[in-house]
């Protein structure tokens, strides 16, 4: 009897420990999730900000990279509110009709609008390289895609989001409407499934991650290496002022591009890891995954606090879009050249 009672009191005990555990492990969660919205809050008003000083401080630009500078912004802002409302929403929600229930469970609960954003931002990225590359190492090439007409851009613009449906199109399964409920089990079943699963696995990392990372690398080491000859020539054929511009802004677009490989990398090479070698449980909502959604995240929100750490104009811009006043004052009271210049200098 004695016996009995103990072996009960110590099953009582291991039980209450267990909750106790989760109680306080969904407790770190929550602050976790409270730090995520505020960064990605943080960022969501950043991104617009630089979207809105973009547009007034044209002139400080040139055409091809103000445009993709600003759609940067567009795309890295709607990134941030989607995270935003994926993690403040109540666990799978739906709205209750048959075609808002298939929406909602396929489109967005499986997040796959959300990786489409970062696919998305992601190409941005490799054209904004592709702009570095050609202003630095095929000028005339620069000057040709600078001059292209809105339609055509415009064109080029379809073709892109088009692009990154399709690479993000495995997302769409990775949940399942069923009785009402969504799912986050994969929306097909049968012998099929699993080979399906892993090819789309391996497509999906390949598409986002590695062609964008890979490309990335080898216009940033070429134009590397055209701009150490360049150093070595003392008459470039351009000002001061402009060359310093150009290395300004190459400087931070490389550095977005390293937090790119660091941030996205690691939640897609978990998810690469969990469906194919199943080194490790990979479920949407699970620690692992939302440690990796937040990285994700962190690639959309810094990218304006990387512009303004390496280009004073783009700071001064944000001045004259927040203190227009101020601004002026400032500029009125520049009295060296060497400022005036600095402060004046268009983006090459």
């Amino acid at each position: 009897m004695s016996t009995e009672i103990f072996d009960s009191t110590t099953e009582l005990a291991t039980t209450m420990k267990k909750l106790n555990d989760t109680k306080e492990t969904s407790f770190w969660w929550e602050i976790f999730d409270y730090f995520q919205v505020t960064v990605t809050i943080s960022g969501f008003l950043a991104n617009i900000l630089t979207m809105v000083t973009l547009i007034k401080s044209a002139r400080r630009f040139s055409r091809l990279i103000k445009i993709l500078l600003q759609h940067q912004s567009l795309v890295d802002a709607c990134v941030c509110a989607s995270a935003t409302a994926l993690i403040l929403q109540p666990n799978m929600w739906l709205p209750g009709n048959i075609i808002g229930d298939h929406l909602i469970c396929y489109v967005w609960h499986s997040q796959a609008a959300y990786w489409g954003l970062v696919c998305l931002s992601s190409y941005n990225l490799v054209l904004i390289a592709l702009e570095r590359y050609l202003a630095i190492c095929r000028p005339f090439a620069h000057t040709r895609c600078s001059e292209c007409s809105r339609k055509r851009l415009s064109r080029y613009s379809a073709w892109l989001y088009a692009f990154c449906l399709f690479s993000t199109h495995g997302c769409y399964f990775l949940t399942r409407l069923t009785n009402g409920q969504c799912e986050s089990t994969p929306a097909f079943g049968g012998e099929w499934v699993t080979p399906y699963f892993t090819a789309l696995v391996i497509f999906t990392y390949i598409m986002t991650y590695l062609i964008p990372a890979l490309t990335m690398m080898l216009l940033y080491s070429m134009l590397g290496h055209q701009l150490r000859k360049r150093k070595e020539i003392f008459e470039l054929g351009q000002s001061e002022t402009i060359d310093r511009a150009t290395d300004q802004l190459t400087k931070t677009a490389v550095t977005v591009t390293i937090i790119f490989i660091l941030s996205v990398g690691y939640d897609l090479h978990y998810f690469l890891f969990g469906y194919n070698l199943h080194v490790i449980e990979y479920t949407i909502g699970s620690p692992v995954q939302k440690v990796g959604v937040f990285l994700s995240n962190l690639n959309s929100v810094v990218n304006p606090f990387v512009y303004a750490s390496f280009m004073p104009i783009y700071r001064k811009c944000v001045i004259e879009t927040i203190c227009p006043r101020k601004a002026k004052t400032e500029v009125s009271n520049i009295t060296s050249l060497r400022d005036m210049r600095n402060s004046t200098a268009t983006i090459a």
